[in-house]
């Protein structure tokens, strides 16, 4: 008594956890066999003993070797035709029949079918048929599982009876469901009802970007070099000659560009309580470039150089006098700025203040553009070296180079640069939301301007002239004797200038 009593309780303790699984598809309801059949409308019929009118008969122990080779011995013998109703059931499974190399004892899985276990019980009658039957005990059973599918059905050890619980007939499909879906009291797999709630959520956006840049720039001009002193009054100049004056304009440059945005969305959720706020970072493309570039040296056609005294007198022992001429300086001129931005209106998103909120999603497109032409003047004096140079021929002394050099001294010459640019941001992300509306029909688009911000400058704008602000002049043998006198390589005679 006591040991029936603990046999009892140990298998009241094992029976919740001993589950047994679920036909996947309702189309093992149509197996090629009798016992696939969908449920009946009838009261099942309650079994509490099994053995009463065996199929296979009792399988001796509760392993997959055991029903194995108690089938076979069953088949061998081919007692009732047992034998062709056993490939016959077999072949309903996908085998070829008993003798399918794929239907071995791995094939006979032991399982325990808790009571209340609803399905079609065979061997109630002569012929073998099957009655709609429910298990008013758990009895051990061993699985089936068809060849490569979902499908199974039970050979009950007790008996060797087949049993098949039917799969469920779901609109959508049986248990175990899929996400969303929850599994009902039939087995089959309804969607989950969710509760759609309106809450606001903030949408930021942010976006920076910078792009630094330079160039160098070289023209060439031919200008008279003129020398002149002005303190003296005189409309005389001594004229150095016609030289190609090389310029050199340099400049550095950048920019940079920002975005910031925010709007507040009705979305929809699930959850009653409102969502995060949402950051989106903005990529911003920003360039510029250079459209006009201007140097403007001395007067724009003559290079004057302001002279001492005794400079005027030691140049004039080489050059000739010239009237100088009042010109009038022309001025660089940039265009006036000029700001382009889009103008896309942001669409007016209706507010759902509704009971039953439905879902849908849409797309909101944030873009913004900037153009900005502006100009850059910028005035300057450079201190500007004249030196001159004479080429001997003839025979030369032993060490002596051909090439003779005079520095004619150092002076201010006005230099003035411009530049007309034009710089550019765009930006733009998108993205979808699920949001409240009253027919759950999708919104149309929703665009948005983003305002992009751009600060640039010239980190650097200057004006070179000649070989890096040296400019040479070419002497004859006579200019070359003539102003040695007063003047040497390095400038420390006939005037004030830097020496080289």
């Amino acid at each position: 008594m006591k040991s029936k009593l603990i046999s009892v309780l140990t298998l009241a303790i094992l029976l919740p956890f001993v589950g047994f699984a679920q036909q996947l598809n309702s189309k093992c309801n149509l197996l090629p066999y009798s016992i696939f059949k969908a449920a009946s409308d009838k009261s099942p019929v309650v079994l509490k003993v099994l053995g009463t009118s065996p199929q296979f008969g009792e399988i001796p122990k509760h392993t997959g070797v055991s029903a194995y080779n108690h089938l076979k011995s069953v088949y061998k013998k081919n007692t009732k035709n047992s034998r062709a109703e056993i490939d016959d059931l077999l072949q309903a499974l996908g085998y070829t029949g008993f003798n399918d190399p794929a239907f071995t004892s791995k094939s006979l899985i032991p399982e325990t079918l808790p009571a209340g276990t609803i399905g079609w019980m065979g061997a109630y009658s002569r012929g073998h048929k099957y009655a709609w039957s429910t298990l008013g005990n758990a009895f051990p059973t061993f699985k089936v599982y068809a060849k490569g599918g979902d499908c199974f059905l039970y050979i009950m050890k007790k008996c060797g009876n087949a049993f098949y619980p039917p799969a469920p007939n779901c609109p959508v499909s049986p248990c175990p469901c899929p996400e969303g879906y929850t599994c009902n009291s039939q087995g089959c797999c309804e969607k989950t009802p969710i509760v759609n709630f309106c809450k606001t959520q903030t949408i930021n956006i942010t976006g920076t970007g910078q792009v630094s840049s330079g160039d160098v720039m070289t023209t060439s001009k031919t200008m008279e070099i003129v020398a002149v002193n002005s303190t003296s009054g005189s409309t005389k100049g001594l004229l150095l000659g016609s030289y190609p004056v090389s310029v050199r304009s340099t400049y550095d440059f950048n920019v940079k560009g920002e975005a910031q945005y925010s709007k507040t969305v009705e979305v929809c959720t699930d959850v009653n309580s409102a969502p995060a706020p949402m950051n989106l970072s903005l990529p911003l493309n920003l360039n510029y470039k250079i459209t006009k570039n201007d140097v403007l040296v001395g007067d724009g056609e003559k290079l004057y150089l302001n002279v001492t005294d005794d400079q005027f007198k030691a140049l004039s022992k080489a050059y000739k006098a010239v009237n100088v001429t009042s010109t009038s300086t022309p001025n660089l001129e940039v265009a006036a700025k000029k700001v382009s931005s889009s103008t896309a209106t942001e669409t007016a998103s209706s507010t759902f203040g509704g009971s039953d909120p439905k879902c849908a999603d849409q797309k909101i497109n944030f873009f913004g553009k900037t153009e900005i032409k502006d100009g850059s003047v910028k005035s300057a004096t450079n201190d500007v070296t004249i030196i001159g140079v004479y080429k001997k021929t003839g025979k030369l002394d032993k060490g002596e180079t051909p090439e003779k050099y005079l520095c004619l001294g150092s002076f201010q010459v006005p230099v003035k640069s411009a530049y007309e640019f034009t710089t550019s941001g765009g930006s733009d992300v998108s993205k979808i939301l699920r949001v409240c509306t009253k027919d759950g029909v999708a919104p149309a688009d929703q665009n948005i301007n983003v305002p992009v911000k751009m600060t640039y400058n010239f980190t650097k704008q200057d004006v070179s002239l000649g070989d890096y602000n040296k400019i040479y002049v070419t002497l004859t043998e006579k200019q070359y004797k003539a102003l040695s006198k007063n003047y040497n390589r390095c400038c420390t005679e006939g005037g004030e200038g830097k020496c080289n």
